[in-house]
């Protein structure tokens, strides 16, 4: 029946409870009929407080509350304005400036709530002092426990008398047992219903393992009014993550709190219950989580209810204890709920690093076609334990913070979050995002959803952060996102592809392996995304009534676009291009569909489709759509054949001007979208990266997946020697706008080596996940008369590691272009010269050189004769002299450029700018005629070499200051010797590296 159902106590039942043997126990409203069930009490009474007639008050005695409501509508609690000046931060708590706090009546009715990062805190005062406050315990050390995420200085105080200050806000005296309010204008409260929450679980379903709950469920009825306390006790609310916290004393840090987070209770609570349904209710007006289902909650329907205004998570699917994720009895498990088309809206509105739904340690959890947003936090959160609780545990973690390490998985699987619309979210908090992940989840995916409405301080609208993995993201619609639309943070094994955007940015990082993220779309706006996702993400046409949005008047859609036409200058990839549609309200854009499933989207009357396969015959429609959503019949059809060919750089040799780390050359050249070449850490731009194609083709383009987004100036050009190059492509005056670029040349050239030169990065760094290079083989060659061998090369000693080589030069039929450098059988050079300086050789050492010729088609020559060498001894008269600097860090002290090791080094101190020097004293006037500097990086400086005899005037000995460094050792010489005592490097620029030398090392006479 109709109306409203008090409660006093908690509506509890259990397995006696529970339908079964094909009956099922279903509570529900009468048809017609919209029945409440009520924790709340209602406030009369109400009198004038003071003389000027604003705030009123009324007698509650021992009643408490953190809720109260006028005629339906939550008000506040009293509170200051934002921000409040003065506070500084104290082991025990804050001092303050403002003495007016310090006549507060009652401080121990006080709170500061600080909001940083994810997390809003609250923590109550014990006492006021003079100017200054101390806070409750255990509240204040458990709020220092995490390490950079300590409480800060108040966001603002609430639950003050003296705070009452704004029409709409409360404040319970404890001490007189009474309530103050100051009604909104024109509010009347001898008419007006005031309520009060005083029951925390209205209905709780207490099963077990041996008797759980069962069959039971609730239709068409309202739960609200329900309250929840415990932020007001000595602990407050101290968050770990989504509104679980850190309870107890004398918790030695925070890792030794991670198991032992307190859940928020629900306003309804499942325990152990098993083909539990909720359907067509409401949940509102709640003073913690909405609905909570804990441990073995299995088989349950969460479909087509209403979650608003409720001051924690909306939806709470299963337990984050060690137990949920490694359960002795299956019976524990929380698995197979469905959370289906549920207005989940203006939910942690009070404790707002709380979320829209989560799902924690769960097995086939199906959170699909809801309508999420108006939120603080996240929308939708699945898993949890930051990958800790996985088998083998989390190695970033030393000691797997403690938390003992697992030999099996979690039971985490099969979790998707699909064809939701998502919107307006991280209205307060940070660090989150429309779909945000934890952990292993095989099978998981994330897939149709409309995510809007995604400001800066998201960290994406999907966001896989601690070890997730395995999770599939494909098919989804993100735009009006103003930081980036994905990030990856220290997660594996995940797939994004095929999605929709309006920003183009993402991000993966931080220990994050074998991602693949490829062949997703960027569109201008939302008005452009695909309609067929769109119009399919939220609440599906049986359930639109429950939240309805704004009415549409525009329901005519577009003519259907004219028939596409294509160009295939790659045998991969389709350019497409057709005649535009017709709208009355004018068309937004356009989708593609390739054998009838969607490929992509643009704003324009032209798209490209790549990921196609050579020798492919595909038919191709078109679709439009208008700023209402309204979507086109599909144009006519457009078969195309895909012209053959291969990626001519598929796994032949490949080399690069430098590394990091496990990111070698050959992992841009393995056909794998997860793996990545990457340039040497710190380097600076340019870089480059060359590959072998094996024979001579006539190049027409390459594809390029870099590894952002955008930001990327390239040059492409191809070699028949790798020494005398040719552009085949210069994308050097405007950055990259897209991860994947298409670069096809003017005209063939016609060559056996590929070379892309990044010459800017945006400060990343040279960085590819794959290039892909195409053509057509070359006409055989008429020449196949190799060039005469080389004379015997000779060699000149430079420096102990230094030699100059030089050979007679060879002849050839056409010509010879190139010669091949060998040092004891192994190739070291190619140049077009005939002299070759060659370095990093070992003092009093025989080497072995010998030379051969090439000519334009790589005819090669026999080698020459054998230059047989031995490298003078070492005499470096720098070695364990006197040396200052400017300045050191830690143990890299200048006298390690010295030692004769070049395995230690001196550094300048950390964080300190460019310049920085290093002055070596050789202890008398020395004839200097060479000196050998050894950096840290293979490349990115610039320096001056200068020498003195007085270490007050100096003199240049090498000016390098104009360009940077492009190897670590660098010789410089004088054209006659110098006599000096001194030497002083100066390090001019450092690619934000800082001074760093391995080996400073001067030779001469001694």
């Amino acid at each position: 029946m109709s109306g409203t159902h008090q409660l006093s106590r908690t509506f509890s039942l259990t397995s006696e409870d529970s339908g079964g043997e094909g009956h099922r126990i279903i509570y529900e409203a009468a048809p017609g009929a919209h029945p409440v069930i009520s924790g709340g009490k209602q406030i009369t009474g109400w009198t004038k407080a003071d003389a000027s007639g604003r705030v009123y008050k009324a007698k509650i005695g021992d009643l408490d509350t953190r809720q109260l409501y006028v005629d339906g509508e939550l008000q506040t609690r009293a509170r200051s304005a934002k921000n409040p000046s003065g506070f500084s931060k104290t082991s025990t708590g804050y001092t303050f400036t403002d003495a007016s706090i310090s006549d507060y009546a009652r401080p121990s009715d006080l709170e500061v709530v600080s909001s940083w990062g994810w997390k809003l805190q609250r923590c109550p005062v014990e006492s006021i002092s003079g100017k200054t406050m101390k806070m409750q315990q255990p509240c204040w050390d458990n709020a220092h426990l995490q390490e950079g995420q300590e409480i800060q200085n108040p966001t603002w105080l609430e639950n003050a008398r003296e705070l009452l200050d704004t029409p709409g806000e409360w404040y319970v005296d404890k001490g007189r047992g009474e309530v103050y309010y100051m009604p909104e204008d024109g509010s009347d409260l001898s008419t007006s219903e005031v309520t009060v929450p005083v029951v925390q679980d209205l209905v709780d379903l207490n099963g077990t393992r041996d008797k759980p709950v069962t069959h039971v469920s609730f239709q068409g009825i309202t739960f609200s009014y329900s309250t929840w306390l415990a932020p007001s006790s000595p602990e407050g609310l101290i968050e770990g993550q989504a509104g679980f916290r850190m309870v107890g004393r004398d918790n030695p840090d925070f890792d030794s709190t991670r198991l032992n987070w307190k859940k928020t209770p629900g306003a309804v609570n499942v325990s152990h219950g098993q083909h539990i349904g909720f359907t067509g209710n409401t949940f509102t007006h709640l003073g913690a989580v909405g609905l909570n289902l804990n441990t073995g909650s299995q088989n349950t329907d969460i479909t087509g209810n209403v979650f608003r205004q409720i001051a924690a998570t909306g939806i709470q699917v299963g337990g984050v204890e060690w137990g949920d994720a490694h359960p002795d009895d299956v019976r524990d498990i929380t698995r197979n709920t469905t959370v289906s088309n549920n207005v989940v809206t203006d939910v942690a509105d009070q404790y707002n690093g709380s979320l829209g739904i989560l799902a924690g340690y769960t097995d086939s959890t199906v959170i699909t076609h809801n309508k999420v947003y108006d939120l603080p936090y996240s929308g939708i959160s699945v898993g949890w334990g930051w990958g800790l609780t996985d088998k083998g545990g989390n190695s970033a973690y030393p000691g797997n913070a403690g938390i003992p390490v697992s030999d099996t998985p979690t039971i985490s699987r099969n979790n998707v979050v699909t064809d939701n619309e998502i919107g307006d979210i991280m209205q307060s908090q940070a660090d989150g995002g429309g779909v945000y992940t934890l952990s292993a989840n095989p099978g998981g995916r994330v897939s149709g959803n409309y995510i809007h409405g995604v400001p800066e301080h998201a960290y994406g609208a999907v966001y896989h952060d601690e070890a997730s993995r395995h999770w599939l993201n494909t098919g989804n619609a993100l735009c009006d996102v103003a930081f980036q639309w994905l990030l990856m943070n220290h997660a594996e094994e995940n797939t994004a592809t095929a999605n929709y955007t309006s920003n183009p940015a993402f991000s993966v990082q931080n220990l994050s392996r074998n991602n693949d993220v490829n062949g997703n779309i960027t569109v201008d706006s939302c008005a452009q995304m695909p309609a067929s996702i769109v119009k399919n993400a939220g609440l599906q046409p049986a359930y639109q009534h429950l939240d309805p949005g704004p009415a549409v008047s525009d329901t005519k859609a577009p003519t259907a676009p004219g028939t596409p036409k294509a160009v295939t200058d790659f045998p991969t990839v389709a350019d497409l291009s057709w005649a535009a549609s017709k709208d009355e309200t004018g068309v937004t854009g356009y989708s593609v569909y390739r054998d009838d499933k969607l490929v992509s989207a643009s704003g324009t009357t032209s798209v490209r489709v790549p990921g196609l396969t050579p020798g492919t015959s595909y038919r191709f429609r078109v679709t439009a759509r208008d700023a209402a959503g309204n979507e086109s019949k599909q144009s006519k059809a457009l078969t195309v054949t895909m012209p053959i060919g291969e990626d001519l750089a598929l796994r032949n040799p490949v080399t690069a001007s430098s590394d990091s780390e496990d990111n070698t050359p050959a992992k841009a050249v393995d056909g794998d979208l997860s793996t990545r070449w990457a340039q040497g850490i710190g380097m600076p731009d340019p870089s480059w990266i060359q590959v072998d194609l094996g024979a001579r083709y006539d190049v027409t383009g390459a594809i390029t997946t870099f590894e952002k987004s955008s930001g990327y100036k390239y040059r492409i050009q191809v070699s028949p020697d790798e020494v005398h190059w040719t552009t085949l492509v210069d994308r050097t005056g405007t950055a990259t706008k897209a991860m994947t670029d298409y670069a096809r040349g003017a005209a063939p050239v016609t060559g056996r080596f590929v070379r892309l030169t990044v010459t800017g990065s945006g400060g990343n760094g040279g960085s590819i996940f794959d290039l892909q290079v195409y053509g057509t083989p070359s006409a055989p060659a008429a020449d196949r008369t190799p060039p005469t061998a080389p004379g015997q090369p000779s060699a000149k000693a430079l420096l102990p590691g230094l030699l100059e080589l030089s050979w007679p030069a060879s002849t050839d039929d056409t010509g010879v272009t190139s010669y091949v450098v060998r040092q004891d059988g192994k190739r070291i050079a190619v140049t077009d010269a005939t002299t070759l300086r060659v370095g990093n050789l070992t003092p009093a050492t025989e080497y072995s050189f010998n030379v051969e010729a090439r000519d334009s088609v790589l005819n090669t020559s026999e080698p020459s004769s054998a230059a047989v060498v031995t490298t003078p001894a070492d005499h470096d008269l720098a070695q364990n002299k006197p040396v200052t600097a400017s300045s050191f860090s830690e143990d890299n002290t200048p006298e390690k450029a010295v030692d004769g090791d070049l395995s230690t080094r001196w550094a300048q101190g950390l964080g300190l700018p460019d310049p920085s020097w290093i002055q070596v004293d050789l202890g008398k006037d020395t004839k200097v005629s060479g000196v050998v500097t050894t950096f840290e990086k293979a490349g990115g400086y610039t320096y001056r070499l200068e020498y003195s005899d007085d270490a007050t005037t100096w003199s240049t000995f090498d000016d390098h200051t104009a360009d940077n460094t492009t190897s670590s050792a660098n010789h410089s010489f004088a054209e006659t010797p110098v006599t000096t005592r001194y030497l002083r490097l100066t390090v001019t620029g450092s690619s934000g590296n800082g001074g760093s030398i391995y080996g400073l090392q001067a030779y001469g006479e001694l």
